[in-house]
């Protein structure tokens, strides 16, 4: 009888060997890596998947920061949610295809951290590619914060210490009937995701 396993997949492990972080270099090593889930899910294991996010949510803010004099950049919780949505779909396609008709299911998570946690007065998460200085001035415009570093200009933003995870009684229960969850994927920035939610409250 096997027992609950958690895996963690990183962003980088979701590319390809140099990196490229292209959709098909993607789908390839999500396929490859799904081959082992699988192996171990037919072993008997229920298996709970989770995900950083760092090359693919990279992709998304240098979209928003290209496009930028042509729609409004998105905040960072949607770009999460997209990662979490995009890769969640690539793991359950990839999943099926290894196990056939497979329970799998993905969540797009939530988390919830304090209005009040010191770490959004002082942002020090950087996050993805370098720019020139000029390029930073520009985007800092419409709201975000970057600093210099060694190799040029980069975002950076909070990090506050998660309180909850709002959406984890969805992903219990669909663990208990049977399915392989992929739930509270992107790593350390789902935290941002609740930077407007309720303070935590008290409780017994």
């Amino acid at each position: 009888m096997g027992g609950r396993v958690l895996i963690a997949l990183g962003g980088n492990a979701m590319t390809a060997p140099d990196g490229s972080a292209s959709p098909a270099d993607q789908q390839r090593a999500i396929g490859e890596a799904m081959a082992s889930v699988a192996a171990l899910s037919r072993a008997g294991h229920e298996v709970v998947l989770t995900h950083g996010n760092g090359p693919q949510v990279g992709n998304l803010l240098l979209k928003n920061q290209l496009a930028a004099h042509v729609v409004p950049p998105v905040p960072l919780d949607w770009c999460v949610a997209q990662t979490q949505g995009t890769i969640g779909t690539l793991v359950m396609n990839a999943l099926q295809r290894e196990l056939g008709h497979a329970r799998v299911a993905a969540i797009v998570t939530r988390t919830l951290v304090d209005p009040a946690d010191p770490a959004f007065q002082d942002p020090v998460k950087p996050i993805g590619r370098y720019f020139g200085e000029d390029e930073a001035r520009r985007f800092e415009q419409h709201g975000q914060v970057w600093r210099r570093f060694d190799r040029g200009w980069r975002r950076v933003v909070a990090s506050p210490r998660p309180v909850e995870i709002l959406d984890a009684p969805a992903a219990v229960a669909l663990i208990d009937a049977g399915f392989t969850v992929v739930a509270a994927g992107a790593g350390e920035c789902r935290s941002c995701a609740g930077r407007t939610a309720r303070r935590p409250e008290s409780r017994p």
